[in-house]
């Protein structure tokens, strides 16, 4: 069932699904054509990353951060985002560095472009990158449950992608990296984070009950076999 994990991550990724919109069994089963039973096991996953919780009478819902469980998210990330791009400025990846200023010029072109979705996807990709290139795996792991939880604080907290990110930001990280400035870009991080949070607002209210054949990508459809020729 990755192919159902993925695609909700992705959407919830891309402010796509909204804080406390319903994941109903039967139209996931419906929509990724399996079983019920298929499909309870990704929800569960989904709940155990803080990404999905339970409401009475609603029953699994995208899950909607407070304001105090914002601010634990981004009080995590303070503590291990200026280490992450200490160990990029002190391993030289030049390799992956290039990945990191190809994040950012693909960012900047979806926001030239206004693809809102595309920037705040993207925006994420950024600091993913940045725990790749940091070398270690289990923080990188942390690292892609951090930022899509962050995802849900700002849509939950009503704050607008272009007040939370500014656009300079990432290419000002990005340069004191490839410059090898580990003490600038431990200084440039923890201010990146603070105006995000700052950006926050109080919770908004529960999210209507979307179709979720709207919000959802297609799932892939299953590769054809080639029958043999009759001879």
């Amino acid at each position: 069932m990755d192919e159902m994990y993925t695609s909700i991550v992705a959407a919830i990724t891309e402010h796509r699904l909204a804080p406390g919109t319903r994941l109903r069994e039967e139209r996931l089963a419906e929509l990724f054509a399996v079983s019920r039973t298929q499909v309870r096991p990704v929800l569960q996953r989904l709940e155990h990353e803080g990404l999905v919780e339970r409401q009475p009478r609603r029953g699994a819902v995208v899950a909607s951060p407070s304001r105090e469980a914002s601010a634990q998210i981004f009080a995590a990330r303070r503590l291990v985002e200026p280490w992450l791009v200490k160990c990029c400025c002190e391993r030289g990846d030049r390799t992956g560095l290039k990945r990191l200023e190809k994040v950012v010029a693909d960012e900047n072109r979806a926001r030239e472009a206004g693809d809102a979705r595309a920037v705040v996807r993207l925006s994420g990709d950024f600091h993913r990158v940045l725990a790749e290139l940091a070398g270690n795996a289990p923080l990188t792991q942390l690292m892609q449950g951090l930022t899509v939880r962050t995802c849900l604080a700002i849509v939950a907290n009503r704050a607008s992608t272009g007040s939370t990110c500014r656009e300079d930001e990432h290419a000002r990280i990005t340069e004191a990296i490839a410059a090898g400035d580990s003490k600038r870009a431990m200084k440039l991080m923890p201010e990146h984070l603070e105006h995000i949070e700052r950006a926050l607002d109080e919770p908004g209210p529960p999210s209507p009950d979307d179709d979720l054949a709207e919000l959802l990508p297609p799932p892939k459809a299953p590769a054809r076999k080639m029958q043999k020729p009759v001879a």
